[in-house]
C-alpha cells in the first residue's frame, strides 16, 4: 500500500473499509439445478436472484448480512440452505456431500464426478489463495481461467502517467452523410475510406492520450480529451434518434438480458461498431488505448492475427449509450460475469466509460471498494470521478493472474440536477462468443 504513494514499504496503514458492499459467487456442488433468492427478513417473499447449472456458479453484487435462500430449481417450497454474506467470504458453497470427495465419487457418475471435482479442487485453491494474498477470495476458475491474455496498464502509484500516441486523431468536423455510411461494414472502412475522411479530422499527425492513475486497487484511470466535442455531439445525436430503454440487470451481469431494477434507474440503447466512420474511429483510439489490436474489436477475416484461432469475431461489445435524470442511479455493482462451465471462461476484462457532458450536479462515477490508506484525504470516502465532457476512465475488471478484482465494484451516483449522458465500452477476455465455446 505505500508503494501507491511512493513512500516506503510499511509506512502506510491500510484505511478502515466503513462500506460494507461485497460481491457473492454461487457454487453449486449438486448434480442438480438450484435457485437462488433473495431475502430482505426473515419472512419475506422471496426475489429470484439465479439459477445455477450442476456445478457451476452464479454471482452478484451484495452486501454485509444480506441472506440468501437456495433451493431446488423445481421447488420453492424445499429449502436447501442459506448463506449469510460475510465481511471478508465471498464463496458461498451448496454441497450435498460435504465435501466427503470419496462419498460423492460413489454417489455421481464418472461425468459428474469429474466436474464435482473440478469445483472441489477450485475451493482447496481458493483457501491457499487467499492465505497467500493476505485475505482475497479466488473468484474464477482454478486451471480454466487463465491470466489475461491483453496488454493491462500499470497503476504502482497515485497519479502515475502513461502515453499512448494514436493515429486515431479527432474529428473536428462532421463528414457527408455518404461519407459517414462507408463506415458500415462489419469489417470496417476501407483505407481509401479512411485516407478520404482525413479532411475533417484535425491536421495533428498523431494524437497523445495521457492516462492518469486515479486507483491502483482497481487499477483505474482517467483520459482527458479522448472524444473531441464533435464526436461527443454524434454520439450523442445517435443516442437521441434511438429507442431508449430502461436498464437492466442480471445476475452475474452488470448489463443486459436482465431484469428492470431499483438498482438501475437509467435509459440505455446500443451503438454498434459499424455504425459509421465516427463510431469505427472511436474503437480503434479505444483499441490503441488498450495497445490492442483494432480488429480484435471487429469481426476478423481469416488472414487477420491468424494466431488468433478461438474466435473470429469481436471481443468488445456494442457501445452502450446511458442517460441518467435527476435521482436516477446504479448502484454498487460489478461488470465481470461468472461464466457457465465452457472452456477459456470468457469475461469483461476492461470497462471504458466515455462521459459525454458536465453540466450537471452529481452523477459522478464512484469506486467504493477502493484501496487507500488511512491518512489519505478521502480516507473515509469512496473515490469520485466527476464527470468532464470528452474524459474517459478505463478501470480493469480482472486481475493480473486471472482472478475477477472484487474491488473493481463501481457505482453511478445519483444525478442531483441536470442529467446525465455517458457511453461505455466493455471489452472480454479472451474471447466474447462464449455461447459457441465448447463446453469444460
Amino acid at each position: 500500500l505505500a508503494t501507491y504513494y511512493n513512500k516506503t514499504a510499511g509506512s502506510v496503514k491500510e484505511a478502515k473499509d466503513y462500506f460494507t458492499g461485497m460481491f457473492g459467487k454461487f457454487i453449486n456442488l449438486s448434480p442438480e439445478p438450484i435457485r437462488v433468492w433473495y431475502q430482505a427478513r426473515k419472512g419475506a417473499d422471496l426475489a429470484y436472484m439465479a439459477d445455477v447449472e450442476p456445478f457451476g456458479s452464479a454471482g452478484t453484487a451484495t452486501y454485509v448480512n444480506h441472506v440468501f435462500v437456495v433451493t431446488p430449481s423445481s421447488s420453492q417450497s424445499k429449502v436447501l440452505t442459506e448463506w449469510k454474506m460475510e465481511h471478508g467470504n465471498s464463496l458461498y458453497y451448496y454441497d450435498p456431500f460435504k465435501f466427503d470427495i470419496n462419498k460423492a465419487h460413489k454417489a455421481l457418475t464418472d461425468q459428474q464426478y469429474v466436474f464435482y471435482h473440478m469445483q472441489w479442487h477450485n475451493k482447496v485453491f481458493a483457501e491457499q489463495y487467499k492465505t497467500f494474498t493476505g485475505g482475497r477470495d479466488w473468484l474464477a476458475l482454478y486451471k480454466q481461467k487463465q491470466a489475461p491474455r491483453f496488454h493491462m496498464w500499470r497503476a504502482d502509484y497515485f497519479g502515475q502517467t502513461h502515453h499512448v500516441e494514436t493515429k486515431e486523431i479527432h474529428f473536428v468536423e462532421m463528414p457527408t452523410e455518404d461519407e459517414m455510411d462507408r463506415g458500415t461494414s462489419a469489417y470496417g472502412p476501407r483505407p481509401d475510406v479512411i485516407r478520404r475522411i482525413r479532411q475533417h479530422r484535425d491536421q495533428s499527425p498523431t494524437l497523445t492520450l495521457e492516462l492518469t492513475a486515479v486507483s491502483c486497487s482497481p487499477r483505474a484511470f482517467e483520459i482527458k480529451h479522448f472524444l473531441s466535442d464533435v464526436e461527443v455531439d454524434h454520439l450523442l445525436n445517435l443516442a437521441y434518434a434511438s429507442d431508449m430503454h430502461l436498464s437492466s440487470v442480471s445476475a452475474s451481469s452488470a448489463s443486459e438480458g436482465g431484469e428492470q431494477t431499483a438498482s438501475r434507474t437509467s435509459t440505455n440503447s446500443w451503438i454498434p461498431r459499424k455504425s459509421d466512420v465516427i463510431v469505427d474511429a472511436i474503437y480503434r483510439r479505444a483499441a490503441d488505448l488498450l495497445q490492442m489490436d483494432e480488429s480484435l474489436l471487429r469481426w476478423r477475416r481469416s488472414s487477420e492475427i491468424p494466431e488468433f484461432t478461438e474466435s473470429s469475431i469481436s471481443v468488445a461489445e456494442p457501445l452502450q449509450c446511458v442517460n441518467y435524470q435527476v435521482g436516477q442511479q446504479y448502484t454498487p455493482h460489478h461488470d465481470f460475469v461468472m461464466p457457465s462451465l465452457v472452456n477459456l471462461q470468457p469475461s469483461r476484462f476492461a470497462t471504458v466509460l466515455f462521459y459525454l457532458n458536465d453540466d450537471l450536479d452529481g452523477g459522478e462515477t464512484a469506486f467504493p471498494r477502493w484501496a487507500r490508506g488511512q491518512d489519505d484525504k478521502n480516507a473515509r470516502s469512496q473515490l469520485k470521478v466527476k464527470p468532464e465532457k470528452g474524459k474517459a476512465v478505463l478501470f480493469y475488471n480482472l486481475l493480473p493472474d486471472g482472478n475477477y478484482d472484487e474491488r473493481s465494484m463501481h457505482a453511478a451516483l445519483p444525478v442531483i440536477k441536470g442529467e446525465k449522458w455517458l457511453t461505455n465500452l466493455w471489452v472480454w477476455d479472451p474471447i466474447m462468443d462464449h455461447r459457441q465455446q465448447d463446453h469444460i
